[in-house]
């Protein structure tokens, strides 16, 4: 695992070692800030990645971690698609079992947006020629999630919980609250970690711009971070999806 380090002299980690004190290592308190949706869907939108998906994000977090760092806690940003019963399930089971593993989670949710849609028409359901359906619909836009994770990284620099806050999205939208977090709190440790298919050129250039690691998660370290299958909390057993092999 390399993350691309900043410079030495432009505001860089000076070693990568553990502090000491009293001949005790002290470790650096971290925290990871995860985009639930933006980690889904970087897998999702690639066939040989969902079988990923059944993904235990405490021990991907701690995979990630520096040598000089120890893992406080893992927050897990997302909301429950509340029309679809069969998908909210599924969802709510990975959310019991990353619970049960440490992760605390924070829900946003989704609100009915009416759409026109502009899809080509070949076949106009009017007498006179359309070139776009112009049919409407109902989508469904989620919500608060990236104003949760937002005000939970600045609340967190505030208040100076942890030495060193990681970041897993590619979520351009996330720079001010880093921006902010860094101006709160000039020595924390910020790090980005961006999903295996996120884009993300202005957040990696953030943060080459401000001296921040970021990495991009390889296919490797999510399979070194699955869930076992099945997986059993106080007698119950829980299965992998099928669709996710």
């Amino acid at each position: 695992m390399v993350f691309h380090s900043p410079p030495v002299g432009h505001g860089s980690e000076k070693s990568a070692d553990a502090g000491f004190f009293l001949g005790v290592i002290i470790l650096r308190k971290s925290a990871f800030f995860i985009d639930g949706f933006n980690l889904y869907h970087s897998l999702d939108n690639t066939r040989l990645y969902h079988k990923y998906k059944w993904l235990n994000l405490w021990k991907l977090s701690e995979l990630l971690l520096l040598s000089n760092e120890e893992l406080q806690d893992v927050y897990y940003f997302s909301a429950y698609t509340d029309w679809n019963d069969s998908r909210k399930l599924r969802h709510q089971n990975y959310v019991l079992l990353n619970k049960n593993c440490g992760c605390k989670v924070i829900l946003g949710k989704f609100m009915k947006k009416d759409r026109t849609s502009m899809v080509e028409c070949n076949t106009p359901c009017k007498p006179e020629v359309q070139r776009y359906c112009r049919k409407k619909y109902i989508a469904h836009e989620e919500k608060m999630t990236d104003v949760n994770i937002a005000v939970n990284i600045v609340k967190a620099a505030a208040l100076k919980t942890y030495e060193a806050i990681y970041l897993l999205s590619g979520d351009n939208d996330l720079i001010p609250s880093l921006k902010t977090a860094l101006e709160i709190s000039p020595d924390i440790k910020i790090r980005v970690v961006l999903p295996i298919n996120a884009k993300a050129k202005s957040l990696m250039s953030f943060c080459s711009d401000h001296s921040l690691r970021y990495i991009r998660i390889k296919e490797s370290l999510l399979s070194s971070s699955q869930f076992p299958d099945p997986v059993f909390i106080k007698d119950l057993r829980y299965d992998k999806p099928e669709h996710w092999n």
